[in-house]
């Protein structure tokens, strides 16, 4: 027994030796320096800067100077229709009295007025053809009144009962606005029979007829007949 314990001794302690050497290398041992894997990459910054946000340009976009249209034009000067009114007739270059059909020339009054109808009431137009003047219809201003010459439908007892009693610019005495000459016409300065009227100019120093021909009489168709 005590043989066998000392043959065993030495194998024990082999095997304890051993066990050590297992046991520190696997278990309390470095197998060797640990290899070092390496630096962990960086792998960059993470957020990526997309470049520089694009600027598009301004929004709004001028069109251009707004165009002038250019200076509005100008009609030029209105006319002057000249004042209306006609100068009263005068004599011609050769000293004769504008009247109607008197010869007349470039040199003589182109256009003038008369007076006409019974009193002067009315006027009328001479205009020179370049040969002789031509007279236009007497006329009315129809502002006034005309009832002084309305035409009876009798004839007043004070009138003349003949046409020799009856002449244009022959002294009268009858009241003023009796027209007298319905019946019997009148003569002219010149003693020529006409168809008209007559009224007698009583509110003059020395009172005459004042005559005139049915188409230069004021009434029936102006104001106040």
């Amino acid at each position: 027994m005590t043989t066998m314990t000392k043959r065993l001794a030495p194998f024990c302690g082999t095997i304890a030796l051993l066990t050590q050497v297992f046991v520190f290398q696997g278990c309390g041992s470095n197998g060797g320096t640990t290899g070092t894997g390496g630096t962990t990459g960086t792998g960059g910054t993470g957020t990526s800067t997309g470049g520089t946000t694009g600027t598009g340009g301004t929004g709004t976009s001028t069109g251009g100077t707004t165009g002038s249209g250019g200076t509005a034009a100008t009609g030029g000067t209105t006319g002057t229709g000249g004042s209306g009114t006609v100068a009263a007739c005068g004599n011609t270059t050769a000293g004769t009295s504008i009247g109607k059909n008197v010869p007349c020339t470039s040199a003589d009054t182109q256009i003038c007025t008369k007076t006409c109808g019974p009193e002067k009431a009315g006027t009328k137009t001479e205009m020179c053809t370049g040969t002789a003047y031509t007279e236009a219809d007497c006329t009315f201003d129809q502002s006034k009144s005309y009832s002084c010459y309305t035409i009876p439908t009798t004839t007043d007892a004070m009138c003349p009962t003949t046409q020799a009693q009856l002449q244009a610019s022959q002294p009268c005495s009858i009241p003023d606005c009796v027209v007298c000459g319905a019946t019997t016409g009148y003569l002219d300065s010149k003693s020529a029979p006409q168809t008209g009227y007559c009224v007698c100019q009583a509110g003059a120093t020395t009172p005459t007829w004042s005559c005139a021909s049915t188409n230069a009489w004021p009434c029936p168709s102006s104001n106040g007949c």
